[in-house]
C-alpha cells in the first residue's frame, strides 16, 4: 500500500527508478551523437564543396553562363601577277549543334530532337545521332549540314527556334573566278576530314573548319586562314544571349599573289584545249617559268574541272563522275604526270658529254642511218642518215646516231658517257626527283639504272639500253615541270632556281609585304662554256632550214628550243613535245608544251607554243 505521505519513499519504486535511468540518458546520448554525427558530416560536406572543390563548381557554374563562341577569321583572297581577283569569300550558312548545350540533352529528348531535326535538314534521324554524339565526345561543335542557301537558311531559322542546341550560323566559303584555266593551279577548300582534324587539332583547327585541299589552297593553308577569334557571350538558364563579356577580333588570312600571268595563262590552255578537243587525245599541259628567278608564269593542265563544285560542297554522284572520267579531269599533269621524255632530254646529254670532254661542239660522226651493234639496229629517225654531224646539227635535227654515240659509244672503239654519268647528269638539272615547286602533288619522274634493272625487271643492262636512254626513251620518265626548270636552267647560263607560283603574301591587319624570294638549288649546274654550248645547238633548232623548231623564226623575238617525239607503250601513238626559251640573247621565259598522243613534237606542240609566244611578245606589257 502506498503513503500519500510527500516524506514516505516506496523503496521497491525506486528502485525500478533507478534501474531506468542509465537506459534512458543512453538513448539520449547516442541521439546525441547521431545528431552530431549528421552535423559533422553536413559541414565537412559544406566544407569540400565550398574550400575544396568550390572552384571547381564555380568555374562549372560559370561555363554554363559564360559560353565561348569562336569567330571564324576570314579566309585570305588571291590574286594573279596583275592584281586580278581569282578567288573571293562569299557569305553562306550551316546548320550548327551547339556542343556545350547539347550535353544538357537526354537520350530519349536527343532522338525525338533528330527525328525533328530529319524533316527539316533532309539528314537521317541516325546522322543527326551520331553527330551530336560526336559533339559531346568532341566537347566542339559540328556542323549538320552548310553551304545552305540564304532563302533556306531563313526557313531554317524559323523551323528550329524552339529547337534546344541547334543553330544556323553564318560562314564564308571560297568562289573561284579563274575558272578551269586554274583550277589545278588553285585548287580548292572543303570540310576538315577526321584524320586531317587529328593531324591539325594542335595548330587551333575545328571540327567545322574548312581548309584546303589541293593547290596554292593547300600550300599556304597557314598564311590564307588567318587566325580565329573569340566571343565570351553570357546566356540565361534557357541558353538564351544575353550579352557579350569578352570579345577577341579574328585576323583575317594574308593576300596571295601568284606569278601567274592571266593572259598567258588562258591563251596556253585555249590552245591546248583546241588541239586535245579537235583530235580526240587524251590531254596536255604546259609551264612557263621565268628563268631569271624561277616565277612561274603558267601552269597548264587540260583537262580540268570547275572548283566551285568543290568548294560549295560535291555530290557523290558528282565526284564519282570526274573520279570515273575516263580523261582524268581531276590529275594535275603539269606537276604530277611522268612521261617518257623524247629527244626533249637530249640538251641534258649533250651538257654531260661537253662537261665530261666525251665531245666539244666540234666533234662530228656519220650518220648512215643507224647503228648496227651484233644483230641489233639501231635506226635514225631519217632512212639514209643525216650525213656529217656536229652538235649543232645532232640537236637542230634531232640526230639519234650522234646521241647514241654519245650515250653509249660504238661497243668498240669509244664507251660514251655511259648510264651512270648520264643519270648523274640528270639529277643535276632536276630530274629523278621532285624539283621543289610551291604546289603538292609534284612527282619525281624516274631515272633507270642497271641496278634498278636487274632487280626489278630481272634483266642485265645492254648498250641498247643506254642508246635508247641517250634519246629520251626506254624507262626514262619526266614531268612536264622538270623539262620546263631544264629548260630555264639553259636559258639563264646555268642557275637552278626553284620554281615558285608565289610571289607575295600581304597582310590584311597592317597591309606589310613579305615577297617570296628565289630560291637557288645550284648556283652553276654545270660550266658556263658548256651551257653556251648548248644554248647555241638549241639555237640550231630554230635557225637551221632543217630544224624542227624553224617555224619559231617567225616570232617578234629571238628564240632556241627542242623538239621531242616520246615513244609510248605498244602501237600507242607519241607524245609531242616542245621546249624553248626567249628571247634568245636575255631570256624571259621558258616554255615547255606536251600534247599526249598527238604524233611528232613539231607537229602539235610547236604550233601551240609558237602561236603563245608570237601573242605573249606582241601584246604584252613591256617589264
Amino acid at each position: 500500500m502506498k503513503s500519500n505521505d510527500p516524506f514516505f519513499i516506496d523503496t521497491g519504486d525506486q528502485q525500478q527508478m533507478t534501474f531506468n535511468r542509465p537506459a534512458t540518458q543512453f538513448r539520449i546520448r547516442f541521439l546525441l551523437w547521431i545528431i552530431a554525427l549528421c552535423i559533422s558530416i553536413i559541414i565537412a560536406r559544406v566544407f569540400f564543396l565550398q574550400i575544396v572543390f568550390g572552384s571547381d563548381y564555380r568555374r562549372t557554374a560559370e561555363g554554363n553562363r559564360i559560353q565561348t563562341h569562336v569567330v571564324k577569321a576570314l579566309r585570305g583572297v588571291i590574286y594573279d601577277a596583275k592584281g586580278e581577283l581569282l578567288v573571293k569569300n562569299i557569305p553562306n550558312f550551316s546548320l550548327t549543334i551547339n556542343a556545350q548545350q547539347a550535353l544538357n540533352i537526354k537520350k530519349e529528348a536527343r532522338e525525338q530532337l533528330a527525328n525533328t531535326l530529319a524533316h527539316i535538314a533532309q539528314l537521317s534521324p541516325a546522322d543527326i545521332v551520331n553527330a551530336f554524339d560526336q559533339a559531346k565526345r568532341s566537347g566542339q561543335n559540328v556542323v549538320l549540314k552548310d553551304h545552305i542557301p540564304y532563302t533556306d537558311a531563313l526557313q531554317d531559322m524559323i523551323a528550329i527556334q524552339q529547337l534546344p542546341a541547334i543553330s544556323v550560323e553564318p560562314f564564308y566559303s571560297r568562289q573561284y573566278l579563274g575558272g578551269e584555266p586554274y583550277a589545278h593551279l588553285l585548287g580548292y577548300t572543303a570540310k576538315i576530314s577526321e584524320t586531317e582534324y587529328a593531324n591539325l587539332k594542335d595548330n587551333g583547327y575545328l571540327l567545322t573548319d574548312e581548309i584546303g585541299k589541293s593547290g596554292v589552297e593547300k600550300s599556304y593553308e597557314q598564311a590564307l586562314r588567318g587566325k580565329d577569334g573569340e566571343q565570351d557571350i553570357e546566356v540565361d538558364f534557357r541558353g538564351a544571349q544575353q550579352s557579350v563579356v569578352a570579345d577577341v577580333a579574328p585576323q583575317s588570312g594574308d593576300a596571295v599573289y601568284l606569278s601567274i600571268e592571266p593572259t598567258l595563262q588562258r591563251l596556253l590552255y585555249e590552245k591546248i584545249k583546241t588541239a586535245v578537243d579537235e583530235q580526240h587525245l587524251p590531254g596536255g599541259s604546259a609551264v612557263a617559268i621565268d628563268p631569271r628567278d624561277g616565277r612561274v608564269l603558267a601552269l597548264v593542265s587540260y583537262p580540268s574541272y570547275d572548283n566551285n563544285t568543290f568548294a560549295q560542297g560535291i555530290s557523290q554522284d558528282a565526284y564519282d563522275a570526274l573520279q570515273n572520267d575516263e580523261r582524268h579531269p581531276l590529275f594535275h599533269r603539269s606537276i604530277a604526270g611522268q612521261y617518257p621524255s623524247g629527244s626533249t632530254f637530249k640538251p641534258i646529254v649533250a651538257a654531260a658529254g661537253l662537261e665530261e670532254g666525251v665531245v666539244t661542239p666540234q666533234t662530228t660522226i656519220v650518220s648512215t642511218g643507224g647503228l648496227q651493234i651484233d644483230i641489233y639496229r639501231f635506226p635514225d629517225w631519217k632512212p639514209g642518215g643525216h650525213g656529217v654531224t656536229d652538235l649543232n646539227k645532232a640537236m637542230a635535227e634531232s640526230v639519234n646516231t650522234y646521241f647514241y654515240l654519245l650515250g653509249g659509244g660504238d661497243n668498240k672503239t669509244s664507251t660514251g658517257l655511259g648510264v651512270e654519268r648520264i643519270t648523274a647528269y640528270a639529277r643535276r638539272f632536276g630530274l629523278g626527283e621532285q624539283v621543289g615547286i610551291d604546289v603538292p602533288g609534284e612527282a619525281s619522274g624516274f631515272l633507270p639504272t642497271k641496278q634498278w634493272k636487274e632487280e626489278f625487271k630481272n634483266e642485265q643492262w645492254y648498250i641498247g639500253d643506254t642508246y635508247h636512254y641517250a634519246i629520251g626513251q626506254g624507262d626514262l620518265l619526266v614531268t612536264p615541270l622538270q623539262v620546263a626548270t631544264y629548260t630555264a636552267i639553259i636559258a639563264n647560263g646555268g642557275t637552278f632556281y626553284q620554281p615558285h607560283v608565289v610571289e607575295k603574301l600581304v597582310s590584311e591587319a597592317d597591309g606589310s609585304t613579305r615577297i617570296i624570294d628565289p630560291i637557288i638549288s645550284d648556283p652553276q649546274v654545270v660550266s658556263k662554256p658548256t651551257i653556251e654550248a648548248v644554248r647555241l645547238a638549241m639555237r640550231e633548232d630554230v635557225l637551221s632550214p632543217t630544224g624542227s623548231g624553224r617555224t619559231l623564226q617567225s616570232l617578234p623575238v629571238s628564240s632556241a628550243g627542242k623538239t621531242g617525239t616520246a615513244q609510248t607503250y605498244g602501237d600507242e601513238p607519241t607524245h609531242s613535245w616542245f621546249t624553248v626559251f626567249a628571247p634568245y640573247e636575255t631570256p624571259e621565259i621558258a616554255l615547255t608544251v606536251l600534247v599526249e598522243k598527238a604524233g611528232h613534237g613539231y607537229g602539235a606542240a610547236v604550233p601551240i607554243a609558237r602561236e603563245v609566244l608570237q601573242e605573249y611578245f606582241v601584246n604584252r606589257i613591256p617589264q
